[in-house]
């Protein structure tokens, strides 16, 4: 079955069953409250359809996202040995003497979400959240909601979709990471991030996860860390393994406070095992993804991993002057950014939640050639990445009669400790897709194999 054929199958039983069909964004909200999956404090924006992926699709997805975990574990491995590689990541004064690998631990990317944009069986990856993924412990319990749904009842088909493993497969690669790091027994586990996140929620769940399977588990704010002898502690308790969902800009922005000190010195005195560790931050940055494009690096690589990151990963430089090329054109980097506004995005190469990106094909002339002289005035703080049309897909409304709204959509699969883990999907009127710029979020299912529809008349397709 095609997405397209299950879109239209969704759609036709909303439209032949108003009246149930007009609840459901209630039912869905309210479920969010009850089951706690909450952003701010407040459900999280959604719509009456989940997104779905083809059989071919959910294989490609799964097989590039692994080859891109699996370079991020080679550009890790090599980079501190390795100056001219070291030179295409920006850092700040310090930083690189805290990117140390955590020892003993198989694969130092233990978690990861790249961000995509999916049309048909073409797959484009415009960025790899490496270092503090969010939305891992939703995942499951926005499948969870949109499972109890009729249309996933009545429909013979939608009851054969399948979805994703999220919550487990975290605690999993976490526990994993605990014993290759050489804790003996179940580890005391802090979830750790700002009190005041948006995403605190979230936080509380995983920590559940943990305690369901027998783990002890809290969520820690940075500030309540202390070192007593050998042992890293929070409220009192002794801390084994950190899984880290705060993001290092911002706790070495307040490295001289006791807590976050005491975070980065158990880190430097290897007293506790850190997942992700720092060193993730190399693959987290935008500069990754120039990285991965530039052909210069193509010999770090297999052949097939080049194949693939040739097919996958949109051309990106750091933004800077100096000769580069783009579409078989040569010049200054900055002379071909300006020439070239109307296929290129501009974006931070440290940031997140969507600030700070600059789309070419939307943005004025003059406000184009302001990010430009910020990147020139400062040194690897922009990136510029080929513009890559966003993918849209129709969403049920109800204003009141049933119809259907376009949304610009994007695909977000997550990997633990190797292994593909399910993905959700965001989505919003804007080209600028984030939860924390006020977009929505829905689950992503994967169809069965090709077959009959298997449904009544009344939901037969459009030719």
């Amino acid at each position: 079955m095609q997405p397209t054929e299950a879109i239209a199958s969704w759609h036709a039983w909303l439209e032949a069953n108003p009246e149930r069909a007009s609840t459901f964004l209630d039912q869905l909200y309210r479920r969010q409250r009850e089951l706690d999956a909450l952003f701010a404090g407040e459900p999280m924006r959604t719509f009456a359809r989940p997104a779905f992926l083809s059989a071919r699709q959910f294989r490609l997805v799964r097989d590039s996202s692994q080859v891109l975990l699996d370079c991020a574990e080679v550009v890790i491995a090599r980079i501190h040995d390795d100056p001219e590689l070291r030179a295409q990541i920006p850092m700040g004064p310090g930083e690189w003497e805290l990117l140390r690998p955590c020892r003993g631990l198989k694969r130092q990317q233990v978690i990861a979400r790249p961000d995509a944009f999916m049309h048909g069986e073409r797959i484009q990856y415009l960025e790899f959240n490496a270092e503090s993924p969010a939305a891992v412990a939703w995942t499951d319990l926005f499948e969870q909601t949109f499972r109890e749904l009729e249309p996933m009842q009545d429909l013979p088909w939608a009851r054969q979709t399948t979805g994703s493993s999220c919550q487990q497969l975290l605690v999993d690669a976490l526990l994993d990471s605990a014993a290759a790091y050489g804790i003996q027994g179940p580890p005391r586990v802090a979830v750790v991030d700002w009190r005041e996140v948006p995403t605190i929620r979230e936080h509380h769940l995983v920590a559940r996860c943990f305690q369901a399977r027998g783990v002890p588990a809290q969520v820690v704010d940075p500030r309540e860390f202390e070192i007593r002898g050998d042992r890293l502690m929070a409220g009192g308790q002794p801390v084994d393994l950190i899984y880290r969902r705060v993001i290092l800009g911002e706790l070495l922005a307040r490295r001289e406070e006791p807590g976050p000190a005491a975070m980065l010195e158990a880190m430097r005195r290897d007293l506790v095992c850190i997942v992700n560790p720092f060193i993730t931050r190399v693959p987290g940055s935008k500069a990754f993804m120039a990285l991965l494009s530039n052909p210069r690096n193509e010999h770090l690589f297999t052949q097939e991993q080049v194949r693939m990151l040739r097919a996958v990963v949109p051309w990106t430089r750091v933004l800077g002057p100096g000769p580069e090329s783009f579409d078989g054109q040569q010049g200054d980097l900055l002379e071909l950014a300006r020439r070239h506004r109307e296929r290129l995005v501009i974006k931070p190469t440290y940031s997140y939640g969507g600030k700070g990106v600059t789309i070419g094909p939307e943005a004025e002339p003059a406000a184009w050639e302001q990010v430009i002289q910020r990147a020139v005035s400062e040194p690897g703080s922009w990136t510029v990445q080929q513009y890559v049309p966003i993918p849209e897909e129709p969403f049920p409304v109800f204003e009141p009669s049933f119809g259907t709204t376009s949304l610009k959509v994007n695909l977000n699969p997550y990997l633990f400790g190797g292994r593909y883990a399910g993905a959700i999907v965001r989505l919003s009127q804007s080209s600028v897709i984030n939860v924390s710029a006020g977009g929505g979020v829905i689950p992503a299912l994967t169809l069965p194999e090709q077959q009959a529809m298997g449904v009544v008349p009344i939901f037969a397709l459009p030719e």
